[in-house]
């Protein structure tokens, strides 16, 4: 029986005009009356996954969503952070620093707005994403003199690519790289992951793994498939996460994630 379904936002739940398609939305309200918790874990801003959320109805159940790559945990029916784990303004200067050397766009966050300097093609993505404003500032290791949730380089897909591998999973020993779309490349402090915070959220209600359902498609979900007793690859997903997943379903843009639930939880 499982009890809780942790699903990625991008290029997973929603589809390429970046909606919940019907279908998928139903199923998943149908899992909760079912008594299954549902939980959306993403690397956006927790304000860029409060509409979808609220679309799901998580706001009128006893759900949370993780945002930031695992970095925010957030009750939604009151909008309460739970629990934070943020890069603090050293790590962000060694991120800053990092990308300024490899010519790459930065951003981060602040006060629900997209904070970058500089300017580039892909510039605009996050904010076409999560429907964030953006502020553009002078420099952004000076204006930045605090804590962020995490920073994130944009580049072309083949640099972001290069620089994936080079780094393998860490700046430092203090920051962790994932890649999510293949033009962003994520830092957050060391230990912030999804499935780490999955690990952890579950654990707290008791939910054992073999318990979990979870959904993904890119390098920054890869530890919350491998967590969870049934990872499911999206069949838009990397070739590299559909080899861990236990399941590899249909694409983002037919319903896959319905289909799963379909046959593990409301068994139609």
């Amino acid at each position: 029986m499982y009890k809780l379904i942790a699903l990625d936002m991008d290029d997973t739940l929603m589809t390429s005009e970046n909606v919940i398609s019907d279908r998928t939305r139903e199923a998943l309200i149908q899992a909760q009356a079912a008594g299954v918790k549902v939980m959306l874990a993403s690397g956006r801003p927790t304000s860029g996954m409060t509409k979808a959320a609220k679309e799901l109805e998580l706001d009128k159940r006893e759900s949370f969503i993780l945002s930031f790559n695992g970095a925010v945990l957030t009750r939604m029916k009151d909008m309460t952070v739970v629990k934070e784990k943020p890069l603090s303004k050293s790590q962000f200067d060694a991120v800053y620093d990092y990308c300024k050397k490899h010519g790459f766009f930065i951003l981060t966050y602040m006060d629900d707005t997209i904070v970058y300097e500089g300017h580039h093609p892909y510039m605009n993505v996050e904010h076409e994403l999560t429907g964030l404003p953006m502020k553009e500032v002078q420099n952004l290791k000076d204006y930045v003199q605090g804590n962020v949730p995490k920073a994130m380089a944009v580049d072309f897909e083949e640099r972001i690519a290069a620089a994936d591998r080079e780094l393998d999973g860490r700046l430092n020993n203090d920051i962790h790289a994932t890649t999510s779309k293949p033009f962003f490349l994520e830092f957050m402090a060391m230990g912030v992951s999804k499935g780490v915070a999955l690990n952890a959220f579950a654990e707290s209600q008791g939910i054992q793994p073999h318990e979990v359902m979870a959904f993904g498609d890119s390098d920054n979900d890869k530890d919350m498939l491998e967590f969870a007793g049934l990872g499911v690859a999206m069949g838009n997903g990397k070739d590299s996460i559909k080899q861990i997943a236990d399941v590899v379903t249909g694409d983002h843009n037919h319903d896959g994630i319905a289909d799963i639930i379909d046959r593990y939880i409301l068994k139609h």
